[in-house]
């Protein structure tokens, strides 16, 4: 029994560790983690990886070095959200750039019909507006619909950045496209 204890406390430290050291921005920690055995990957608190703590709590060395030690970018947190979903809820701009330099598509679409750019139009912050410049940058649609038909626009109405920015987009598609002849 003290056996299964103490393995259970030693998996809960490793756990505490490495996400530490990503919540640090600070690369040197977490080689110093990886050095000491810690999986790259582990799960850990909130059911994230090491990279899904970082992308939250907006740690973009953290982020940049995980990717380049080759961290699965492909696990999800518990409730299933990406990497990049998790960058365009929490307005991480800079964060999304990496995952897209990356290749992580700017587009995934989670089980809940909502793209990373609806979850970041949701958000009030400047953080979020610049979120969603850098993931039309990449190429997501601006009227890109969600699976229950809403669009971009439609969610942007608590972030006055965001919607100029939509809206904008919007008059400029309007005005390529040609009014059809009567």
């Amino acid at each position: 029994m003290k056996a299964l204890v103490f393995a259970a406390l030693f998996i809960f430290k490793a756990a505490a560790d490495i996400h530490d050291a990503a919540r640090s921005d600070d690369p040197a920690k977490i080689q110093e983690a990886l050095d000491g055995g810690e999986d790259i990957n582990l799960i850990g608190p909130g059911g994230q990886s090491p990279l899904m703590h970082a992308v939250l709590t907006g740690s973009p060395a953290s982020v940049k070095f995980l990717l380049e030690k080759r961290a699965d970018t492909s696990i999800p947190e518990k409730d299933g959200y990406t990497p990049m979903h998790g960058a365009g809820f929490q307005g991480r701009a800079e964060i999304a750039k990496l995952l897209i330099a990356h290749g992580l598509d700017p587009s995934d679409r989670h089980s809940d019909g909502f793209t990373p750019i609806h979850r970041a139009c949701w958000g009030r912050e400047q953080r979020h507006a610049d979120t969603v410049r850098v993931l039309l940058k990449a190429g997501v649609p601006f009227d890109e619909a969600a699976s229950n038909g809403q669009k971009p626009l439609d969610m942007a109405a608590g972030n006055p950045a965001t919607l100029k920015l939509l809206q904008r987009r919007a008059d400029k598609a309007k005005k390529k496209t040609p009014e059809p002849e009567l």
